[in-house]
């Protein structure tokens, strides 16, 4: 059975930019963003490494990862645990890169990671919890990106 469902694939396939966590030589937990994270298939995730030698250092040796994706409208998202393998030359990484390519990516990619998602788990905001539904924290969120805006239309 498919671990990445529709759902999921619309959620990755709208932000793109996904928070993945690794695991550092001394343990400690190296957080970073991922601005090129797409569905590869039904069970793995790809992302385009831009800038992230510390998450490719970790991986190398600590290959277990997770990457979070959320809608921060819609306040939703997703947790993807797997194992990564990390391409940096070669057929494989061309044709990865290839695929990157081909939905949009424009950045200079040093390496490519190939998440095999191993579980998932949504990512929900506790606003949701008093019964709130996502038409009202939508509405909310953009009240307040629209207040932001405002701040910065004052400050030019």
């Amino acid at each position: 059975m498919a671990k990445i469902n529709e759902e999921m694939k619309r959620v990755v396939g709208e932000q793109r930019l996904g928070f993945m966590a690794t695991v550092c030589a001394d343990g400690t937990p190296n957080l970073s963003p991922k601005g090129l994270t797409l569905v590869l298939d039904d069970d793995h995730l790809v992302i385009g490494e831009v800038r992230s030698p510390g998450t490719r250092s970790n991986l190398t040796t600590r290959p277990s990862a997770e990457i979070n994706v959320v809608d921060p409208i819609a306040r939703k998202g997703f947790r993807f645990k797997g194992d990564c393998r990390v391409y940096a030359e070669g057929a494989e990484f061309e044709e990865l890169v290839a695929f990157l390519r081909s939905q949009g990516a424009k950045s200079h990619i040093r390496s490519v990671i190939v998440m095999t998602v191993a579980r998932v788990h949504p990512l929900i905001s506790p606003v949701y919890d008093s019964g709130t539904t996502e038409r009202e924290v939508r509405k909310r969120q953009m009240e307040r990106l629209h207040e932001l805006n405002m701040d910065l239309a004052d400050d030019a």
